[in-house]
């Protein structure tokens, strides 16, 4: 919005398009300061949840049609279905629409029922789409193949690495401390959510043999959510409660927290790339992560740094291992997924579809 808006500030003010006026509609999640006009819609993210997709669509008809736009550019599965389906006047007058897509729902391995919801719905979509955008390889070859629109991709939505520049020796002692952990521990860090989805639990399971060995090692989750309290009550089962660390989010001292921990790890189920693991790499952290689209397209070396997420023992025996010899798990920046390098794709693309 910054860029069409001609908001960037530097390092990223050479991007900017502007003359663009911007409105942002959403569930009213967040404060949102870089669009000219708001609007909040009754999103709702679960697919069964019709009575809120109808009268989502009402009000997002009604936005549409009275707002006589240029263009419409979507995100989120659901939110961008009910979207499309409410442009579909607008684009016969030649709005154009782009939807960029996090991450399918359907992927390889992905459960029977995310097939048969998602798959068939995205693929009518197309037809009212008329730029699709993905953040990984697998979805944009599947888009391409099966879809009938114009299919491009974007190396992620970008890292901002001005957000993590390196920190001072103390400040990053000082954090640790805050957190109650000792100079001579071994932190081992995910920034996420609490979800089924992030799966916390394979990661406690597989530490629990090696935590209970090690008083000096330590799980930092960084992050809140519905099974925040289910992986407590997990490491208190497992014997290992005190070594679990969970703080919620971190707003103060955030990137000499993640600096001076030890190892990243992510054990998400389903990623459409892994922002938190960039983040990772970037704050100069040795990484072990889950096999899964988003994260194959981060590693040239996929069995160094992947685990199998059907093998907590195969996690355990890799944790071990990058414990030992954490430099061998390091991985330098990959600078296709910086926010310049994302802005500049995405600032083609506009191009390429408004002119």
């Amino acid at each position: 919005m910054r860029m069409l808006r001609g908001k960037l500030e530097k390092p990223y003010s050479s991007l900017n398009i502007g003359d663009w006026e911007v409105h942002y509609a959403s569930a009213n999640e967040e404060r949102i300061q870089d669009a000219d006009k708001v609007f909040v819609v009754n999103f709702a993210r679960s697919p069964l949840r019709f009575d809120q997709h109808v009268k989502a669509y009402k009000q997002l008809k009604k936005i549409i049609d009275e707002g006589d736009y240029d263009a419409i550019h979507t995100h989120t599965p659901v939110g961008s279905i009910v979207t499309r389906m409410a442009a579909k006047a607008a684009r016969k007058k030649g709005t154009k629409v782009i939807y960029t897509c996090h991450g399918f729902h359907f992927y390889d391995g992905a459960p029977r029922q995310n097939w048969r919801l998602y798959y068939p719905v995205e693929k009518k979509m197309a037809k009212e789409t008329d730029m699709l955008v993905t953040i990984n390889r697998e979805d944009y070859y599947r888009a391409q193949k099966d879809f009938s629109c114009p299919v491009r991709m974007i190396d992620g939505a970008g890292v901002d690495k001005t957000k993590f520049k390196k920190t001072k020796l103390a400040e990053r002692r000082e954090a640790r401390e805050k957190y109650g952990i000792d100079a001579k521990d071994f932190v081992i860090v995910y920034i996420a959510e609490f979800t089924a989805n992030k799966n916390h639990r394979m990661i406690v399971e597989a530490a629990a043999p090696l935590l209970r060995q090690n008083e000096k090692l330590k799980l930092l989750f960084l992050g809140e959510g519905e099974l925040m309290n289910e992986v407590r009550n997990l490491a208190q089962r497992l014997g290992v409660s005190g070594q679990v660390l969970m703080p919620g989010y971190i707003r103060d001292n955030f990137a000499a927290l993640v600096q001076g921990c030890n190892l990243y790890i992510s054990a998400s189920q389903r990623e459409g790339l892994g922002l938190g693991v960039l983040e990772g790499v970037l704050c100069g952290l040795p990484i072990l992560i889950a096999d899964n689209r988003g994260h194959r397209d981060i590693v040239d070396d996929k069995k160094k740094y992947l685990f199998n997420l059907n093998d907590t023992m195969g996690l355990t025996a890799k944790m071990r291992e990058a414990i030992k010899n954490p430099e061998k798990f390091h991985l330098d920046f990959p600078e296709r997924y910086s926010l310049y390098n994302s802005l500049s794709e995405m600032r083609e693309i506009y191009k390429e579809v408004l002119g």
